[in-house]
C-alpha cells in the first residue's frame, strides 16, 4: 500500500524539494503495486537510479519524469509538481527572463566567461554552479543542476526557437570541471551546432578589442514582435525593453557576429579541442 496520501500543497521548502519529489514518486510508484526492480525495468533504468531518486539523492531528468508518469499512469502529475519545484529553483530576478526565454522565437547571445545555459552538458553544469555556490548544500545544488537542464527543454519541441550563439574564445579555454567535463561539452557543442536551428560562432582572442568587452548580452524576438535585450552584471540581470537600449544591444551583436569565425570554422575549432589534453 501506499506510504501517505500525495500533498496537494503547491510550495515546497528549498531544502528538501528533491525528497519531496522523490516521495510522490514512491507514493505512485505503491499504490501502481511495483517494486523499484519492477518500476525500473518499465522506465529503462536501474533500481539503484529509482531509490536515489525516491530518496533526494538525485535530480530526475525530463524523460525520466514523462517516462514515470506513463508507466505510473498518474495523469502527469510528478511533472506537474516537478514544474512548480524547478521554478521555485529560479532567483526571484531570473524568473522573468525563463519566461521570456520560453516563449521566444529566436534567440542571439554573446557569452563572454562560460557556454551558455542552454548549451551546457550536465556535468558542465554542476561544475559551474558549484564552484560559484561553495556554501550550498548537495541538494541545493542539483536543484540548480536539474532547473538549468530543465531551460533546455525548449530545444526539444517540434518548432523550437533559433538559437545563434556567439561564444567567447576564452569560455572554452577555460577548464570547468576539468578536462574530461569539457571534452564532452566540447563534443556536446559540436553535436547541437549540426541543428539547422542552431549557429555557433566563436570570437577568437585574435579579434582584439570586441563590441562585448561590457559583458555578456542577449537578445530576444518574440511572436509578437517584440524585442526584448537581457544584460546581466553581479548580484542579478535585467530585461531591457527601450527600443533604443534594445537597437543599441542589436548593434553590438550585428558587430560580434562579423568579428567572430564563421560558423564552419568555429564547429571545426571546437572540434579540435576535443583531443587536446
Amino acid at each position: 500500500m501506499p506510504s501517505r496520501k500525495p500533498s496537494t500543497t503547491t510550495t515546497v521548502t528549498s531544502g528538501a524539494a528533491l525528497a519531496y519529489w522523490g516521495d510522490e514518486l514512491r507514493y505512485h510508484r505503491e499504490e501502481a503495486g511495483l517494486t523499484q526492480t519492477e518500476l525500473a525495468r518499465r522506465v529503462f533504468v536501474s533500481p539503484s537510479l529509482i531509490a536515489m531518486i525516491e530518496t533526494g539523492r538525485r535530480a530526475p531528468k525530463p524523460q525520466f519524469i514523462k517516462a514515470t508518469d506513463t508507466a505510473l499512469d498518474t495523469g502527469g502529475a510528478l511533472g506537474r509538481l516537478w514544474k512548480r519545484i524547478i521554478q521555485s529553483s529560479y532567483l526571484e530576478w531570473f524568473r522573468p527572463f525563463v519566461d521570456v526565454e520560453s516563449d521566444a522565437e529566436t534567440i542571439l547571445e554573446f557569452s563572454a566567461q562560460a557556454v551558455p545555459g542552454l548549451l551546457q552538458t550536465e556535468q558542465y553544469a554542476r561544475a559551474q554552479i558549484r564552484y560559484g555556490r561553495p556554501r550550498d548544500s548537495d541538494e541545493q545544488i542539483e536543484r540548480h543542476v536539474a532547473a538549468r537542464m530543465s531551460r533546455q527543454e525548449i530545444l526539444n519541441p517540434e518548432k523550437p526557437p533559433f538559437l545563434w550563439v556567439i561564444l567567447d574564445e576564452a569560455a572554452l579555454r577555460r577548464p570547468v570541471g576539468g578536462p574530461t567535463v569539457m571534452r564532452e561539452q566540447f563534443d556536446w557543442l559540436v553535436q547541437k551546432a549540426a541543428s539547422p536551428d542552431i549557429i555557433l560562432q566563436v570570437l577568437p582572442f585574435l579579434s582584439g578589442a570586441h563590441a562585448g568587452l561590457s559583458g555578456p548580452m542577449i537578445l530576444f524576438s518574440l511572436p509578437d514582435d517584440t524585442r526584448l535585450a537581457y544584460a546581466e552584471g553581479f548580484g542579478g540581470g535585467q530585461l531591457i525593453g527601450r527600443p533604443e537600449e534594445v537597437e543599441e544591444c542589436r548593434l553590438c551583436l550585428d558587430l560580434l557576429r562579423a568579428d567572430a569565425l564563421p560558423p564552419e570554422e568555429s564547429v571545426q575549432l571546437v572540434a579540435g579541442m576535443i583531443g587536446e589534453p
